[in-house]
């Protein structure tokens, strides 16, 4: 537990054991799984192109492989191997995959989950693109079960660590607000607070007074033992807040900024009709074009 010198402050930490937290574990293996057939992929690729310009004489494609094979191959091997020698445990940390996570009795998983998660790309290519955010969600699924934090409801002042930053300060048996990997918000604007049970956990979805979401958490994941603390808290808060919004944006630059958004997204519709056979075209218009423009069309009606 992280402790305070106020007493008004909730203080809460949830911290599974890693060693056998199997929704950890299995995720962990599963991505394994993936990049290991990515990886015997990029080798099979390797090899046939090589095979293919030695056979027939395409001194490019020999050299494309033997490029790719010193920069991914041997190399990379040399490179840790300086790691090894000259650097610090933490920047070996940073570098070198930790292999400590790996349990025998997941291997299977890793086998048989990685291919069958890879086989819809066979079939649907463009999926390319979710399994990325795929990743990222399943990445903080996990981490926001790892969760230490104080709640002071006399000032709306949150702090929290989350994932393996809460391990290390829980460890430490305190949040210090001047570290990157701790999270401090004001929730001041805080308007209403809606509750969810999980499990083990409780999930607190916060809605803001206008102007006052951007840079605040939506949710808050906190254990079950204390939900009750941390819901009086939050309601404590928006009680007592007198929190109010400034003037905003400029007129004109909501004009300007609305203006702009509706051009960009028209120009992802163009490219969406005109070259809809062209998949790549599209995933890049709407990845690029698309998201500028919903971004500032909603600046704009936020204000």
């Amino acid at each position: 537990m992280v402790p305070t010198g106020n007493d008004s402050t909730v203080t809460w930490a949830a911290l599974p054991d890693r060693e056998s937290d199997r929704l950890r574990l299995l995720l962990f293996h599963l991505g394994a799984g993936v990049a290991a057939v990515v990886g015997l992929l990029l080798v099979a690729v390797l090899v046939a192109l090589a095979v293919q310009g030695g056979l027939g004489g395409d001194t490019g494609t020999v050299l494309l492989v033997v490029v790719l094979l010193l920069v991914g191959g041997p190399m990379s091997l040399w490179y840790f191997r300086l790691a090894s020698t000259y650097g610090t445990d933490h920047e070996l940390g940073a570098i070198l995959p930790n292999a400590g996570w790996l349990r025998r009795r997941y291997l299977p998983v890793a086998a048989v989950g990685g291919p069958l998660l890879l086989l819809p790309l066979a079939l649907r290519p463009g999926l390319l693109l979710a399994y990325p955010l795929a990743f990222v969600a399943a990445r903080w699924v996990v981490d926001l079960r790892y969760t230490v934090g104080s709640l002071d409801p006399k000032t709306g002042r949150l702090r929290r660590a989350v994932g393996a930053a809460a391990v290390e300060y829980a460890e430490a048996e305190r949040l210090d607000p001047d570290e990157r990997l701790v999270g401090t918000h004001d929730l001041s604007p805080l308007r209403r607070v809606h509750r969810l049970h999980v499990g083990e956990y409780a999930v607190f979805v916060l809605r803001y007074r206008r102007r006052g979401w951007w840079g605040r958490p939506v949710l808050l994941v906190v254990p079950a033992d204390a939900a009750e603390r941390v819901g009086a808290a939050l309601e404590r808060i928006v009680r007592t807040s007198d929190w109010g919004a400034g003037d905003g944006l400029d007129r004109s630059v909501r004009i300007a900024l609305g203006a702009l958004g509706a051009i960009f997204l028209c120009a992802t519709g163009i490219f969406a009709v005109f070259a809809a056979e062209r998949l790549a075209v599209v995933a890049y218009a709407v990845a690029t074009l698309g998201l500028f423009g919903a971004g500032m069309l909603v600046a704009a009606i936020r204000g």
